[in-house]
């Protein structure tokens, strides 16, 4: 990650591959989250606390298991 002289900052590949993932947990546990009735608030700060800690096999059957009861749901 660099620093630009405006203070905005640029991501390497690899730190902007790992936003992304972040990003992506984080947009799918807050869904969930709102889906069960959560506040979007809450679910939102939820979601972040989980999204970091979470391994990849347990976001991925996660993940698996969701766009399964979506795809029924259709």
């Amino acid at each position: 990650m660099d620093e630009d002289s405006d203070r905005s900052l640029t991501l390497t590949d690899s730190g902007l591959e790992v936003a992304q993932r972040i990003y992506e947990r984080h947009k799918l546990l807050t869904d969930i989250f709102e889906k069960l009735g959560v506040p979007s608030d809450t679910a939102r700060d939820d979601a972040c606390r989980i999204e970091h800690d979470l391994s990849a096999t347990t976001f991925d059957a996660i993940k698996a298991s969701y766009t399964r009861i979506c795809e029924k749901l259709k």
